[in-house]
């Protein structure tokens, strides 16, 4: 965990630093970006492996797809959390149900891909793995999910996620579920934040060693995790007032994401 919270570091302070160094060049740049090691914490490329037509072992095109291995590659691309996207719908049994079945089968469509293509990418599962496949000369593919909805109200879904390969979950995404509020909902609020259930989710997640994501949930659900935990949070998504370039400063996380 060590190794990736300072890479998480690495990439906030290259990103919020505001000094202007004129004497940068292309290939200083070029330089330092090869010899670091890279992460992008939130891909959605997994929707694309459940079409057939998909081969992530190739050179793809967009907009069918921004991502592959040999393009990581090209731009070296160390390391990457493949996100297993499911939207949020009506919370009924059969929908939970399909929910849990999709987010499982782009977990399976992931294995599957590194297996098939071992001598690019491997999943990785521990932050000194993302090093050791570099030095193989290898994609590290870690896997996150993005909204508990698949999880439904069943707890034991957490560690079985955590099992697979799950590293880190978005509690919501657009709407609000069984975990907690989310920041778009335009019912409104349902739970005042984290909900009952989402406060046990919370609690797994810690003791799994499972990063909680933050990105689309609301204020109050926020600011309950950041009181919650016992470990450090992480947001795959913009800063509020940097993604919707408000002249604000950057101490809350407003309604929106």
């Amino acid at each position: 965990m060590f190794i990736l919270k300072m890479m998480l570091l690495a990439i906030v302070a290259v990103t919020f630093s505001t000094r202007v160094n004129a004497g940068v060049t292309e290939k200083k740049v070029r330089k330092i970006h090869n010899k670091i090691l890279t992460v992008d914490t939130h891909c959605d490329t997994p929707m694309a492996m459940l079409d057939d037509n998909f081969d992530i072992g190739k050179r793809n095109s967009p907009p069918q797809s921004r991502v592959d291995f040999p393009r990581m590659k090209e731009g070296g691309l160390d390391a990457i959390f493949f996100a297993a996207f499911t939207g949020q719908r009506e919370r009924t049994p059969e929908n939970i149900e399909n929910a849990y079945k999709m987010a499982n089968q782009m977990i399976d469509a992931t294995y599957e891909a590194c297996r098939k293509y071992n001598d690019l990418a491997e999943i990785a599962f521990r932050s000194k793995d993302a090093l050791r496949l570099e030095k193989q000369g290898k994609r590290a593919i870690y896997i996150g999910m993005e909204n508990g909805f698949p999880i439904g109200t069943d707890l034991k879904r957490v560690r079985e996620f955590y099992d697979r390969g799950v590293r880190y979950i978005t509690l919501c995404h657009s709407s609000n579920n069984d975990i907690c509020d989310s920041s778009t909902d335009r019912k409104g609020h349902e739970h005042n934040g984290l909900s009952g259930f989402g406060k046990e989710v919370v609690k797994e997640m810690n003791n799994l060693g499972m990063m909680i994501d933050v990105s689309h949930i609301s204020d109050k659900a926020f600011y309950d995790v950041i009181q919650l935990s016992k470990a450090p949070l992480i947001k795959h998504s913009a800063v509020n007032c940097i993604s919707f370039q408000r002249a604000v400063h950057c101490t809350s996380q407003p309604e929106h994401d």
